[in-house]
This record gives C-alpha cells, structure tokens and sequence, in this order.
C-alpha cells in the first residue's frame, strides 16, 4: 500500500466531515439514501474494502453531488490500487470550484503522480454517444478519462447502433479519440425575413364622379317631371278660373278648386326650380374621370 501521510491524513478529513455538506438541499428520499451509502462506504473504507468505498462513495455522490464525496471515491480507488479510476476521480474533483482546498492539494499531487503511469483519454465526438472501455461504462461523449498502458477494445453506442475500435494506450501520453461518424448536419440558418413593403393605398373608387353625376342627371329630370306637372297643373286651375268667371264669380266649388290647383302649380314650380338647380350643380362640379 501507498500512502503519504498528508495523503492519509486528508483522506480521514474527508470520511469524517462530508456527510451533511454532500446532501443540503438534496430531495428528501435522495438525501437518506445518500447518506445511507455515505455511511456505508465509511464503514468500508475502515475495513480496508477499499474498491467497496469507492463505489458506494460513486453512488452517494450521485445521488447528492459533493466534491468532497468524488475527492474520497478517488481516494478510495487509489488505496485500492485502481489508479486509472483514482486518476478519474481526482481529475473530476479537481473540475469542482468548490472543492476544499487541502483535498484539491493532494489531489493535484496524486494526479500529477498518477498520470505518469497512465494514458489520458479524451472522446470529444460525435455528440450523443456512449462509450464503454475498461472500467468506463456508457461514458456520454464528451467525455475523458485515464487507461493503464495497453491495448483495448473501444465500444461505441451511437444512433441505435454498436461498433468497437482498438486502442492503444501509452504511458503518460494524451489519446485524443476520433470516432468515424458523420453527425446529423446542422440545419441551415433560417432566411432572414424579407422587409416589409408598404402597401399602396388603394385608388379612389373609379366612379365617383360618375356617380354625382348620374345623381345630377336625376335631379335634373325630377326638375322635369315637376315642372311638367306644374304646367299641367297650371292649366286646369285656368280652367276653374273661367268657369268661375262664366258663373259671374258665383260657382263656390270653381273658385275653391282654382284656388287649390293654383298653389299646387306654384309648389310644383318650387320642386321644379330647385331640383332642376341643384341637379345642374351636381352634374357642373362633378370631377371629371379619366380612363
């Protein structure tokens, strides 16, 4: 067994004081069982079931996300002598801004160590597969991770479909995995929307004029009628007159009935001038159209 005494010393910091911090404000049923599997890896790590830990650390920390839970799960695995999954978990601490600043020391110590032994992995595409090699089990690209030195098979999981690639893996070296697939492409950029052309208000209706006219016309003939009527009217209050004249002005009903027809005549004439007028207007100012 390895272990340096700040190493040791950090890593029963760390099993002693992360419990209530990895699970504030966690679902209640997340948060029992977490601290379940806390407890339970604890008790794991002092029985020296070193890989025992680590996995029941793996799985409180995912049920309730804590660096200091990811720092022991790393250090759990390196007590058990896995250093690819301790280089893993170390590296994944470290990404955590909050991790505490002791456990970040020795983790970026015991990475720095580690990876001289091992190969860094690194799948970048295609987006939305899995990959599984080793101890990495359906890995969501992106992904990166630590291999001993060796060869491998790489299983990829893409699109309902399954392949697997050989990989080799040399100490201390940076593998950047490139997957032969051809991803959907991107749609094209939406046109942009044309600009909106102002509208042309619609002409005045063609047949104003037209229509003030026939409108003048009419009243020029209703002028007509009227002083047709007039003139007829006209006539047979004449008559009524010399019938009153014939009677030596004593036939009542001659003289009534002149009287009548006469103002008739003259109300018709009214009609007659004025709507003779005001259809001469109508037809004289009406605007004239052109075709």
């Amino acid at each position: 067994m390895r272990r340096l005494a700040a190493f040791a010393w950090a890593l029963a910091l760390a099993v002693t004081s992360v419990p209530a911090a990895a699970v504030d404000n966690q679902p209640t049923n997340s948060t029992q069982l977490a601290r379940q599997r806390f407890r339970e890896a604890k008790e794991a790590y002092r029985d020296r079931r070193y890989s025992a830990a680590a996995s029941l650390f793996e799985a409180a920390d995912r049920l309730a996300p804590h660096p200091s839970t990811r720092f022991n799960a790393a250090a759990a695995w390196d007590e058990a002598n896995e250093g690819a999954r301790a280089a893993t978990g170390y590296e994944a601490a470290l990404a955590t801004a909050t991790l505490d600043q002791e456990e970040r020391k020795v983790a970026e110590e015991r990475l720095a160590s580690l990876k001289l032994e091992l190969g860094k992995i690194l799948v970048q595409r295609p987006l939305g597969a899995f990959v599984t090699v080793d101890h990495v089990q359906r890995a969501p690209v992106p992904t990166t991770f630590y291999l001993l030195p060796g060869a491998y098979e790489l299983q990829v999981e893409y699109r309902g479909e399954t392949s697997a690639s050989p990989l080799e893996v040399l100490a201390g070296r940076d593998h950047e995995v490139k997957l032969d697939y051809a991803e959907p492409a991107a749609p094209p950029p939406a046109a942009p929307p044309e600009l909106l052309k102002p509208v042309p208000l619609p002409p005045p209706p063609a047949d104003t004029g037209i229509s003030q006219k026939t409108w003048g016309w009419v009243s020029v003939g209703a002028g007509v009628a009227l002083g047709g009527a007039a003139v007829v009217l006209g006539l047979r209050a004449l008559a009524a007159r010399d019938r009153f004249a014939e009677s030596d002005n004593t036939d009542s009903s001659a003289r009534s009935e002149a009287a009548n027809l006469r103002l008739a005549t003259n109300v018709f004439w009214g009609g007659a001038t004025a709507a003779g007028v005001t259809g001469l207007v109508l037809v004289l100012t009406a605007p004239t159209v052109e075709f």
